[in-house]
Order: C-alpha cells, then sequence, then structure tokens
C-alpha cells in the first residue's frame, strides 16, 4: 500500500471510530444523536472535558476502548501524513496541479512524446524558441527531470486517448514522436491522428522501414537521426565554414530573425507583380524573401528582382516578427502552415537567382 492510499485508509478508520462511537453511546446509554457524537469527539480528542452524563459501566468500558483505539488511529494517521509532507508528495500533487492548469490554457501548443536525450534536445529548443509545449512521458524519473526544468509535464503513455486528451491534443497544433522505438512512436502517431486530424505530426524514425510506416500510421514528416547526423558530419568535411555561418547565425540572430511561410490569394497586391515592382525593402523594412514555390512545384531559392510573384505561390521569407507582420498586412498575404505546403526541394526543381 501506497503512502496516499495509507492515509485514506487512516482517514477512512477515524471516521468508522466516530460512528462506531455514536452509536456505542447512543443505544448503551441512552442518550441522542448529538449527546453521544460530542462524547465521542471529546473522547478520542483526549481533551480532558467531562462527561455528558454519568457513564454505566459498558459506557466506561466503550470511552476506553474509543480511547485506545483513536490514540492508536491518530498516531498511525499523523506519521502517515508527515511522511507524506516530508517525502515531497504534497508538494508535487500541487506542482502537478499547476502544470495541468497551464495545460489546459494552451492553444495551437506542441505536444513533445518522449523526454529522452532526443525529447530533451526538442524541448530546449522550442523553450528557445519561446513556444508554448508541454511533455508526455512514462518514465517516473524522465518526468521528475522535466518538471525540475519548469516543462509542463503529463505522467504517461503517449499513446493513450486519456494521457493525449490531458495533454490538450485536440487544441494542439503538432505532436513531435520522440519516443524509444518504432512501435512506440507509431502508436502514439495513430492515436494522435485519430483523436485529430488537422494535427501536424513529425516522428522519429530508426530507418527506411520505419519511415514508412510512420508515414502510414498518419506522421506529416518523418526524420531519421543518423540521415541528419550524417548530412551535417559530411557537410563539417566537405563545407566547414557553411556550418559555423549557420551556427554563428542561429545563436546571433535566433531571438529576433524568422522565418515564415505565407500564402499570396488572388487579391494579394503581390500577384503578378515582379520583385523590384514590389520595393519590399522599402514597404517592410527588411524582410527578404528567401525563396518561392510555384503551384506546379517548382521551387525558385534566392529569386532575382526579375521574378514575378503569381497567385497561389507560398513564399518563404525571412525578418524580425514586426516586419513580418508588416508584411502580411501590406500585401493581404497569410501564414501558411508547413504541412499544407512544404519546400521540398528537387534538383530538376530548383532554379537559382539573385537579389
Amino acid at each position: 500500500m501506497n503512502l496516499q492510499s495509507r492515509i485514506t485508509a487512516s482517514v477512512i478508520a477515524v471516521a468508522c471510530v466516530i460512528a462506531l462511537g455514536t452509536v456505542g453511546y447512543a443505544l448503551l446509554e441512552d442518550w441522542s444523536l448529538l449527546d453521544s457524537f460530542y462524547m465521542t469527539m471529546i473522547t478520542i480528542s483526549t481533551v480532558g472535558f467531562g462527561e455528558v452524563r454519568a457513564l454505566t459501566l459498558a459506557g466506561r468500558f466503550l470511552t476506553v476502548a474509543l480511547i485506545i483505539t483513536s490514540v492508536t488511529i491518530g498516531a498511525y494517521a499523523l506519521t502517515n501524513l508527515t511522511s507524506y509532507i516530508v517525502s515531497g508528495e504534497l508538494v508535487q500533487r500541487f506542482r502537478n496541479r499547476r502544470m495541468q492548469r497551464k495545460i489546459e490554457e494552451f492553444r495551437n501548443h506542441v505536444i513533445v512524446a518522449g523526454y529522452g536525450k532526443l525529447g530533451r534536445e526538442i524541448a530546449d529548443e522550442l523553450r528557445r524558441a519561446d513556444a508554448d509545449f508541454c511533455v508526455v512521458e512514462h518514465d517516473a524519473e524522465h518526468a521528475d527531470h522535466a518538471l525540475s526544468a519548469g516543462i509542463p509535464v503529463i505522467v504517461g503513455d503517449a499513446s493513450r486517448d486519456e494521457v493525449l486528451e490531458q495533454a490538450g491534443v485536440e487544441r494542439a497544433y503538432g505532436l513531435i514522436a520522440a519516443l524509444t522505438g518504432d512501435a512506440a512512436n507509431v502508436m502514439a502517431t495513430l492515436t494522435a491522428r485519430e483523436m485529430n486530424p488537422n494535427l501536424y505530426i513529425v516522428a522519429r524514425g530508426i530507418n527506411e522501414h520505419s519511415e514508412a510506416k510512420l508515414k502510414r500510421a498518419g506522421a506529416d514528416r518523418v526524420e531519421l537521426p543518423f540521415r541528419i547526423s550524417g548530412r551535417r558530419i559530411s557537410t563539417l568535411i566537405l563545407k566547414p565554414g557553411f556550418i559555423d555561418f549557420i551556427d554563428l547565425f542561429s545563436r546571433t540572430f535566433a531571438d529576433n530573425l524568422h522565418m515564415s511561410q505565407v500564402a499570396v490569394p488572388e487579391e494579394s497586391p503581390l500577384a503578378g507583380k515582379s520583385l523590384k515592382q514590389i520595393d519590399l525593402r522599402r514597404v517592410t523594412g527588411g524582410v527578404v524573401i528567401i525563396a518561392i514555390l510555384h503551384e506546379e512545384g517548382n521551387l525558385i531559392v534566392h529569386p532575382d528582382g526579375g521574378v514575378t510573384i503569381r497567385a497561389g505561390d507560398r513564399l518563404l521569407v525571412l525578418g524580425t516578427d514586426g516586419q513580418i507582420n508588416r508584411f502580411k498586412q501590406e500585401f493581404n498575404v497569410t501564414e501558411a502552415p508547413a504541412h499544407t505546403a512544404e519546400f521540398h526541394v528537387r534538383q530538376t526543381d530548383v532554379k537559382h537567382g539573385a537579389i
């Protein structure tokens, strides 16, 4: 029996003693229930008040039994309560309730399933980006690490409906399946996709076979850690300056500059105009169009001033939050979630220009 169960049992035992004492005095002494309850309470509390009335021999035996029983149960309950407070479980319960209330306030947040080595790196990046997110972790030790870092945590299996419901999956924007093992990630993806068909799911895979399984389960994107590591390591050998520049850029400007993907509707002033005609720097204060994705799939990276933007295009833009917001308002464009139109780069589709 765990500590919380022992405390519950102690409370029930005290209630039973009060009930038995009240009924006992009422039957043995022929007292009213109110007098019997009062006598029971002053007896088990050992406050030393006088008797309500003179007791019969049977009533005295009942009083002695109540004193012995109440002292024993009281000591047991006090020991458990002290252990509960000293062990930190009480503080933990308050912390868990506060975390749950915080999660209930989230809207369009991210759920990170798994807080192992990969999950911790993901959580650190989300925190640096000041994103709303929570973690689902079944391992108590890993969950404690997340809690100590101030991260909202749901302790449980990410493949169970009730656990994802606590994490607010129906209100969430995305889920990252970073659990250990393909089976766990597949089950978490299946469950999340069923509960929220619009959820954007990124899953961790082990190999090419798991990539196919996770996509069939409903993952929008599958990332293979060995593939990402291989690309970075080979780039470090072939183009070390490029990696150093990206790392330096990320550390220096990550808090100020952001990339955003926007859709160009037909009524946008951008439609049918070239980049030279738009004069982005003057209108927005510094937004840069990194790439243009046409509806037919052609991707123009680093477009020059002569490139014409069409209705239905997707633009990848770089700038501060204020500059990007000004860009959206001035040109009547809207944020395009990554899962609605991804910038898939194929060598045959890429055209390079110059600003």
